[in-house]
C-alpha cells in the first residue's frame, strides 16, 4: 500500500473550493494524501475551518491564529476573539509571524501580535505555524528574545537562502515546510533543500497557491502534493516512499495528528 501524504498547511476552506470542494477531496485521497492541517489566518476564517473539521474529525484538522498580513488597526479585537475560540482538537497556533513584503505600515503591531499568539503556544503546549517573508531576522530576534523553553513549530513555505535556513535549523525543536516553490525554474531553493534533515521535513501545498510544475498556473489543491513530494524525494536522492513516509511521520509528531 503506498504511503500516505500529509499536507502540512491548506487553505482549502477559501472560497475558490466552493464549487468542487467534495470533489477535490477525492481526488486527495485517490493521490494518497490522507490528511491536511488547515492554517487559520484571521477571524473571518476561524469558523469555515471549525465547521469543515468537526465534518471530516479524522481528515482535516483546524489550527487558530492571525496571520501578520491580516494584522491592521483592528488586530487587538481579532486576537481577543480568537483567544475565546480556542476548542479542543485545534493542533496548532497558526498562521502566525511577520510578513513585510507588501507593506510595513503595521510592522510594531505584527510585532505584537506575533508576540502575543508564541506565547498562547506556549502556554497551550500547541505547535506554531510560522509565515516569514522578507522579516527573518526580526522572527529570529523575537523567538530568542522571548527564551519560550520547549516552543515548538515550522517554518511554513520556506524560501529563504541557505544562510536563513541554517538560522531557522538553529531553532532545534521547529520543522521546515517545503511546498511547489521549490519546484519553480527561478527558485534556487533546489539548490540547498536537502540540507534540511530528514527528521525536521514537511511538505505541504499552501493551496490554492503555489501550485507545482507542472501544474504551475492553475489553483493549488492538495493532490498537486505529489509532485513536490516527488521534486524533493529527487533533491535528497531517495524515494517517493521514502520522502512520504518521513514527511508523514514528522507532520504527525508534529501536530500529534491521529493515524489513519
Amino acid at each position: 500500500m503506498m504511503t500516505q501524504l500529509i499536507d502540512s498547511h491548506t487553505h482549502i476552506y477559501a472560497e475558490e473550493f466552493d464549487e468542487d470542494f467534495s470533489a477535490m477531496l477525492q481526488r486527495a485521497e485517490e493521490s494518497g494524501v490522507s490528511q491536511m492541517v488547515l492554517p487559520c489566518v484571521d477571524s473571518e476564517s476561524w469558523p469555515l475551518i471549525q465547521s469543515l473539521s468537526e465534518a471530516y474529525p479524522q481528515r482535516l484538522f483546524p489550527t487558530i491564529g492571525l496571520h501578520p498580513t491580516y494584522v491592521k488597526e483592528d488586530y487587538e479585537a481579532q486576537l481577543s476573539y480568537l483567544e475565546q475560540h480556542f476548542s479542543v482538537g485545534i493542533v496548532a497556533i497558526g498562521e502566525i509571524g511577520l510578513d513585510y513584503y507588501w507593506d510595513t505600515t503595521f510592522r510594531s503591531e505584527q510585532l505584537k501580535a506575533f508576540e502575543s499568539q508564541l506565547r498562547w503556544a506556549h502556554q497551550l503546549g500547541l505547535p506554531v505555524i510560522l509565515h516569514v517573508r522578507e522579516a527573518f531576522r526580526d522572527t529570529f530576534d523575537l523567538l530568542r528574545s522571548l527564551q519560550l523553553p520547549g516552543l515548538r513549530g515550522v517554518f511554513h513555505s520556506f524560501t529563504g537562502s541557505r544562510e536563513e535556513l541554517e538560522e531557522a535549523l538553529s531553532f532545534e525543536h521547529f520543522y521546515i515546510g517545503i511546498n511547489g516553490v521549490v519546484t519553480f525554474k527561478n527558485s534556487s531553493l533546489k539548490e540547498y533543500v536537502a540540507d534540511i534533515p530528514l527528521d525536521r521535513l514537511v511538505v505541504e501545498t499552501d493551496a490554492p497557491y503555489l501550485a507545482p510544475v507542472p501544474k504551475r498556473g492553475r489553483r493549488n489543491e492538495p493532490a498537486f502534493l505529489p509532485y513536490t513530494a516527488s521534486f524533493v524525494a529527487s533533491c535528497y536522492q531517495i524515494s517517493d516512499e521514502e520522502l512520504s513516509a518521513r514527511t508523514s511521520k514528522n507532520a504527525r509528531r508534529l501536530f500529534a495528528l491521529p493515524p489513519r
